[in-house]
């Protein structure tokens, strides 16, 4: 367990590729249902609207997203570690966005704190946004700019599919 986490976090330094992190799918498994928890987490400080559903569609689409681009791109043989990879980098980065999400519910009446766990947040979003496009570099044997870029939009079309099937929570 050491070991994989050890690899998790110099994925999440952007220091190496997935190619050692476990190819079972039992290991996707155990990484889908921690991303799942954690998901639900963090949707509850942030808004806690609709969570449950709102999980499974991100599961569900992140899932078909990785699946139907290996797919495409004649390596599906690399989905449980890419899996395992961007699931893990989320679990690992969870609690930092949970602090900021915690520091921003009574800040309301600090604005000091608002700008500081506000922009903690949008930092740690596209740091995230930079290891899965690492993760995806790593998959299709491109480059860092086309994984980003794939990563930004994989993350619009899964805020666009959210709020069209669920709306907005305010």
């Amino acid at each position: 367990m050491t070991r994989l986490l050890s690899e998790l976090v110099q994925i999440a330094t952007l220091r190496k590729s997935p190619a050692g992190l476990p190819w079972t799918w039992a290991s996707v498994a155990v990484f889908v249902l921690l991303y799942a928890a954690v998901d639900v987490m963090i949707i509850l400080l942030d808004d806690g609207y609709r969570v449950a559903a709102r999980t499974l569609l991100d599961v569900a689409f992140s899932l078909g997203f990785v699946g139907f681009l290996l797919a495409v791109t004649g390596r599906l043989s690399r989905m449980p570690q890419t899996l395992v990879a961007l699931f893990g980098a989320y679990v690992l980065l969870s609690p930092a966005m949970a602090v900021l999400l915690l520091a921003q519910a009574p800040a309301k009446s600090h604005a000091g704190v608002a700008l500081f766990a506000t922009a903690g947040s949008v930092l740690l979003v596209v740091w995230y946004l930079l290891i899965v496009g690492h993760v995806l570099r790593s998959a299709l044997d491109t480059g860092l700019v086309t994984g980003f870029a794939i990563a930004v939009a994989w993350t619009l079309a899964s805020i666009a599919l959210s709020q069209a099937l669920f709306g907005s929570a305010t």
